[in-house]
């Protein structure tokens, strides 16, 4: 089974406004922190990809540091 565990709250808000859905939510062994697991797909590959140049624009037009 392929994963792709979102450590982003950001991101994982995306993802869900864009109709996926994290399979189950579990906490880092290490660090604690809360991450999201979604099955990896070709649906999830694109909306990241979105996601990067999105951020990237963002960055670039100054609206984030």
């Amino acid at each position: 089974m392929n994963e792709f565990y979102c450590y982003s709250t950001t991101l994982m808000h995306f993802l869900k406004a864009n109709g996926l859905r994290y399979k189950y939510v579990k906490r880092h062994k290490r660090t604690g922190n809360r991450m999201w697991v979604f099955e990896r797909t070709g649906e999830l590959s694109t909306l990241l990809d979105e996601y990067d140049a999105r951020k990237a624009a963002a960055k670039a037009e100054g609206r984030i540091s």
